[in-house]
């Protein structure tokens, strides 16, 4: 019982996240109201209530969790919590704790439906009665299959039951005859309701399969056919003088065409003011729908394209980027190359200079030596000259550069004074 209870308590929680964002009002807010001022959900599928064991949980436990109501003019319409709702009256509460928000109505609509059928499966009946009440509504069975995302020939289905006669459709909700039968059988539903009711007969005495019914219906629509054909080669001479013969599919295509105009001049001819006026209305609708698919189809073509611009955009500046990096990376090897050639170049020079300086260097430390020294014969400085082909000795008169070397004689300490010494 616990168990149940806490399911309950979740699934009612949960409902605030069956609505889309946007759609419940942010200030919604707790309060206590007379439960007599809250009126039962329009939108509710379900048709019986078994509050017993929810009475006995309430008194025990008390109401866990508030009810999901909107303001409605005077009163409170309820959106979540119809069981709680009829259990707490039986119990004689004359206030209720419920939690006020703002909803709109196809919001209402689609998440009442979602929320009950999650708890618990609906009957046949229920989901008939309740698609029929939103066909009153306004609805049609594709627009309730699109909100309520429930396949279309399910719906249609559902409601097909009520163009029948009232003790099939008592069998339908007995379960006699289940509404996969009469999805096998929508066409015949759609082509004539004597044949319909003849062939759920069938259904109900001999207990037949969704399969056996479809393949009844699928022979019942060949002799259908058959008989068809026939009419429109009885009647073709006088609606189609030139399309008399029907031999080739060539000429069953240009009767099948004559046939369909003449049908739907006949069909126009039978309606009435109010009937032309609705259908005035539905092929408006149809076409204001249209121009909206197109309208929306064409904004998101757009934003498409822009994307796609972007993106194409976004990729030609990767790869101009990437283009440019490899340039430079190109450039800067080829001049680093060169910078290094040159310093190369450069070094070699240098020591090239270096070399000849350090030559440059020893030769004039020589020739310093060789000119400038301390004579051993008459031990003083003297200093060596050219005078054409000939190098003399004379004493010089200024002090020497070359400091004197005691120890070692002179590299030129050889060379013989002139008569001139």
């Amino acid at each position: 019982m616990d168990n149940i209870r806490l399911r309950y308590h979740s699934l009612s929680i949960s409902f605030i996240f069956l609505v889309p964002s946007g759609i419940v009002d942010l200030e919604e807010h707790n309060m206590k109201v007379e439960t007599d001022l809250i009126k039962p959900s329009p939108y509710q599928p379900r048709l019986t209530f078994n509050v017993d064991e929810l009475k006995q949980e309430i008194e025990r436990d008390g109401l866990l969790n508030h009810l999901l109501v909107r303001k409605q003019g005077k009163f409170y319409e309820l959106i979540d919590g119809e069981r709680r709702l009829r259990a707490i009256r039986e119990l004689g509460w004359k206030t209720a704790p419920v939690r006020v928000s703002r909803i709109k109505d196809e919001v209402v609509r689609r998440s009442v439906y979602k929320l009950n059928k999650i708890r618990e499966n609906y009957t046949v009946e229920e989901e008939a009665k309740y698609f029929k009440k939103l066909t009153e509504d306004g609805m049609t069975p594709w627009e309730i299959s699109k909100e309520l995302k429930v396949d279309f020939h399910w719906v249609l289905a559902h409601l097909n039951v009520f163009k029948l006669p009232k003790y099939i459709q008592k069998a339908v909700w007995a379960k006699k005859v289940g509404i996969s039968h009469i999805v096998a059988v929508e066409n015949v539903i759609g082509r004539s309701i004597k044949e319909a009711k003849a062939i759920i007969k069938e259904i109900i005495n001999r207990k037949l399969t969704v399969k056996e019914t479809k393949k009844l219906a699928n022979k019942q629509m060949e002799k259908v056919e058959k008989m068809r054909v026939k009419a429109a080669k009885e009647v073709l001479p006088k609606v189609a003088p030139k399309t008399v013969k029907l031999e080739t599919a060539r000429d069953f295509e240009k009767a099948a065409k004559a046939l369909k105009k003449i049908a739907k001049k006949k069909r126009n001819d039978a309606l009435t003011l109010k009937e032309k006026a609705a259908k005035e209305v539905e092929k408006e609708k149809r076409l204001e729908e249209k121009r909206r698919k197109e309208k929306e189809r064409k904004r998101l073509e757009k934003l498409r394209i822009e994307e796609q611009a972007k993106q194409m955009a976004q990729t030609l500046k990767k790869k101009e980027r990437r283009r440019i990096e490899e340039k430079v990376k190109k450039e800067m090897k080829k001049s680093i190359g060169e910078a290094q050639k040159e310093i190369r170049s450069l070094t070699q020079k240098i020591q090239k200079l270096q070399k000849e300086k350090a030559s440059f260097v020893e030769r004039k430390a020589f020739l310093l030596d060789a000119l400038n020294f301390n004579c051993p014969h008459c031990r003083s400085p003297c200093v060596v000259y050219r005078e054409g082909s000939r190098y003399l000795v004379k004493r010089s008169a200024t002090v020497s550069v070359v400091p004197e070397k005691p120890a070692a004689p002179s590299k030129l300490a050889t060379l013989h004074p002139t008569k001139s010494s």
